[in-house]
């Protein structure tokens, strides 16, 4: 999975997480099992975060435990190369994720083929083709 790929889905999958809507602070003991075990970490603290944290941390447990065993260990592997980040990278991140978000549906369908297409390349033609595209990138004008 190319370092880009990798940024974006993790940012996209912070950015849903934070994005979720507030609601009533909830008692630790009224979660579903599975959240509550998922959430055990937070168990000491709960009382004291606000209700927009809580719901947060419950939407992240729940897309957290509708995961397959693989997708867990995938989100685990991107989550370590995320915080190997530097504060600039992860500003860049951010940046990318607004830009996607402002994207139409179509536009993004059109983005998610195109990775899958070039996901498909062997090692040697994906290489080939990040090199043309920095190219390309560099005689462009930078945009703002």
């Amino acid at each position: 999975m190319s370092n880009r790929h990798t940024l974006l889905t993790i940012t996209l999958w912070l950015f849903t997480v934070l994005m979720a809507a507030p609601l009533q602070a909830q008692d630790f003991a009224s979660l579903p099992a599975d959240v509550r075990t998922t959430l055990e970490p937070f168990k000491d603290q709960w009382s004291g975060f606000d209700s927009n944290k809580q719901q947060k941390l419950i939407n992240g447990a729940k897309r957290w435990n509708s995961f397959t065993p693989e997708q867990q260990q995938n989100a685990k592997r991107r989550f370590q190369k995320f915080k190997k980040l530097t504060p600039e990278q992860r500003q860049q991140a951010k940046r990318k994720i607004q830009r996607y978000q402002k994207m139409t549906p179509q536009k993004q369908q059109k983005l998610q083929k195109k990775y899958k297409k070039f996901k498909k390349l062997n090692q040697k033609q994906q290489k080939a083709l990040k090199q043309q595209y920095r190219q390309q990138r560099q005689q462009r004008p930078v945009r703002r």
